[in-house]
């Protein structure tokens, strides 16, 4: 048992405890705390399913309790490849944690681990553009506020987590043009202003002063709640918001994260490179192949192009 032996008198609850402060140190914003409950829930599965089939309580864990368990998803859960990976994700972290507290000595789990899934390929024109920009005016007509959030993801290319969490003096230049963004692990990047961005600030900033009426709340995105407690809205109001306009537009294959997809392909088709792509969208892996989404014709010729190369 080697490492194990030696932190006999730590207990799992005692671990997760710590590896839950490991998180909060790690993934301190409003979207990661989604993660953090993701990942403990992962780890405490893991350590179920090994207590409840084996009558084992394990602290740190070895190769092939990896194998055993991954077969065991696969298998009698019967999971999809991307939960299985989600859950190997979890688990790599929790390993992260444990080699830096000294438990274990090296990684059980290997990148072949993980499944290689293929993406279903969009194009553009599949994109709902029409859709989303007749929620964004829909937004407007009803409350300038909502229009605000969804021009600045799609505008900015910003997360959820990102516009509410904007502080009006702090990140806020309208002289300069630009909005510092703090994303996840507290990464800053900085976006241009757009001119359709700052219409709406002008339009939106006014409303946001009445509405406050004299009382303070740093964030640019307030409700009525939060003018009271001076608190940042919830990411599950955005969701609920975009949720009515979409019935209201009968269209139901928009998300936050679809005005993100947006951005990017546009991004792409105006020549950003892929380090542009990844500054703008706050991006630290290599993975904005999956927001970009040429048109047919882009595809054809580039195809054409590699073909008349070989």
């Amino acid at each position: 048992m080697g490492k194990e032996e030696l932190n006999k008198n730590r207990t799992q609850k005692e671990l997760m405890s710590e590896f839950e402060r490991y998180l909060e140190e790690n993934y301190p914003n409003t979207e990661d705390k989604n993660t953090q409950k993701a990942y403990l829930s992962d780890v405490n599965m893991f350590y179920k399913y090994f207590e409840e089939n084996f009558s084992e309580i394990i602290i740190s864990f070895s190769r092939a309790d990896i194998i055993e368990y991954k077969n065991y998803m696969l298998k009698e859960k019967g999971y999809k490849a991307t939960t299985i990976n989600r859950k190997l994700a979890s688990l790599s972290v929790y390993e992260n944690f444990l080699i830096e507290k000294g438990i274990k000595d090296v990684k059980s789990i290997k990148e072949q681990d993980f499944y290689k899934i293929t993406v279903p390929y969009i194009t553009a024109d599949m994109l709902p553009r029409k859709a989303m920009k007749k929620v964004e005016l829909l937004a407007g007509k009803t409350n300038i506020r909502d229009q605000v959030i969804l021009v600045f993801i799609h505008e900015g290319g910003l997360r959820v987590s990102e516009v509410i969490n904007i502080q009006l003096e702090r990140d806020v230049n309208l002289e300069m043009r630009k909005i510092t963004i703090w994303g996840k692990g507290n990464r800053i990047r900085e976006i241009i202003i757009t001119n359709a961005m700052f219409d709406i600030l002008e339009e939106y900033l006014p409303i946001r002063d009445k509405q406050l009426a004299g009382r303070e709340n740093k964030y640019l995105i307030i409700s009525n709640k939060s003018v009271t407690t001076g608190k940042r809205i919830d990411r599950s109001m955005v969701n609920k918001m975009l949720e009515k306009y979409c019935k209201k537009v009968n269209e139901n294959s928009i998300n936050p994260h679809i005005f993100r997809h947006d951005f990017a392909t546009n991004k792409y088709e105006e020549g950003y490179t892929d380090m542009m792509l990844k500054k703008s969208l706050g991006q630290t892996s290599n993975a904005t192949d999956r927001y970009i989404h040429p048109g047919g014709e882009k595809i054809q010729n580039e195809i054409r192009q590699n073909s008349t190369k070989k």
